[in-house]
């Protein structure tokens, strides 16, 4: 669900302030120090006006963040017109000064609390549904006005028209259930799109994966990608990359102790990659482990491991059979997505796939489950029944050129 936060404002408009009408000096005889308590005054008159013209700048964000300058600075006028000796004048222009900088303190944060960073530097990351941009959607976009802690953010969240992977909420730990009452992408498409235009500095981890996440959800709409030509944009992740390279031989310099010669010759990498693992296992504490649990490690998600041939649907991999018992595709726009939904969510594209140079079967399925749209356990149900063998097999022949009737 998207956080109920009020919409910030971006920039300030200038404001133009009302300066009070001149007063009269007090009389001579109430000074002590009648030359140089004036001077005094002068010199932190200035630095109290422009002051006082930025709080005022930035009271119509928050009118509750800024206390009154003027009734401040006043009050201090008054007191120190109402002093006879120089040590109380000096203390009430200290006091003032100390108000207007509490003011400025104020109107600073008040900046914050609306959403304008000085510098427009914006802080951003997104969740997703998966990782590609073809198919998967962004169901939660943070956005930070600046750097530090304590600085203003903003969350949307986003229903999406395509499920969760498993292992994309493994990660992120949201729910299809959690989105249930947020609104399409498209319904803050809009508010999205000035945020980035009125930024100047884009910052964030790996952040080509999250700008071109945001771009694909611009491009379903069918509207222009967001033009970020003119942006700084500045990748801690890259950064870290830079400044600690993850090459072979920066590897083997941090595991094994020193750097190798004759780097880029197969026969001196692969020694140096027995070592750098060597070095690895005993780094992250898994030397002794076996095999199996030092490829999960490597591979949570186990996205490393070709996809077993018993999971074909037919000869080849086009369509196969996930953990839930779901014929899948696993090309296009909507790899990983099982049939029925993709005919569901976009009819034209699995039409547009019966049209094209895809082996037979894959032809056929896609024909049935456009023949037979539904929860899909009828497509299940008659693809077991013919293409329930691993494949290759003799029978079911794959072959066959008959269509479901």
């Amino acid at each position: 669900m998207q956080h109920e936060q009020p919409t910030l404002p971006l920039i300030f408009d200038a404001v133009e302030v009302p300066r009070p009408a001149p007063t009269a000096p007090p009389p001579a005889a109430a000074s002590a120090k009648p030359t140089a308590a004036p001077a005094k005054r002068r010199a932190k008159a200035a630095p109290v006006e422009a002051v006082t013209v930025a709080a005022a700048a930035a009271a119509p964000a928050r009118p509750d963040a800024a206390p009154d300058v003027g009734g401040a600075v006043a009050a201090a006028v008054a007191s120190s017109a109402a002093v006879a000796s120089s040590a109380a004048v000096d203390q009430a222009v200290d006091q003032a000064a100390s108000e207007v900088a509490a003011v400025a303190t104020a109107a600073a944060q008040a900046a914050v609390d609306a959403g304008l960073d000085p510098e427009g530097v914006i802080v951003f990351d997104v969740e997703t549904t998966g990782t590609d941009r073809r198919r998967d959607q962004i169901i939660e976009l943070c956005i930070q006005f600046g750097l530090g802690d304590g600085v203003a953010s903003r969350t949307w969240r986003f229903k999406p028209s395509v499920p969760i992977s498993p292992g994309a909420q493994a990660v992120h730990g949201i729910s299809m259930e959690d989105l249930a009452d947020a609104p399409a992408f498209a319904a803050c498409a809009d508010e999205l799109a000035e945020v980035f235009a009125r930024a100047r500095v884009l910052i964030g981890y790996n952040l080509l994966f999250d700008i071109e996440m945001v771009q694909a959800e611009y491009e379903r709409l069918e509207r222009p990608p967001l033009d970020f030509s003119g942006k700084t944009i500045v990748d801690a992740f890259r950064l870290w990359q830079q400044f600690e390279p993850r090459s072979l031989q920066n590897a083997h310099q941090r595991f094994v102790g020193q750097g190798f010669a004759a780097a880029h010759s197969a026969s001196a990498d692969v020694a140096a990659t027995g070592r750098v693992l060597s070095g690895m296992l005993a780094h992250f504490g898994l030397a002794g482990r076996d095999w199996g649990a030092i490829a999960s490690a490597c591979d949570p998600d186990g996205k490393l491991k070709p996809a077993s041939r018993a999971a074909w649907v037919g000869p080849s991999r086009h369509l196969q059979w996930n953990e839930d018992g779901q014929v899948v595709m696993t090309f296009g726009k909507h790899a990983g997505v099982a049939l029925h939904l993709a005919v569901k969510n976009d009819r034209d594209y699995v039409r547009w796939v019966t049209g094209k140079d895809f082996p037979e079967h894959v032809i056929e399925i896609c024909r049935y489950a456009l023949d037979k749209p539904g929860d899909g356990e009828a497509l299940v149900s008659w693809v077991r029944k013919r293409y329930g063998q691993a494949a290759p097999t003799a029978e079911p022949a794959f072959g066959v050129t008959a269509r479901p009737g």
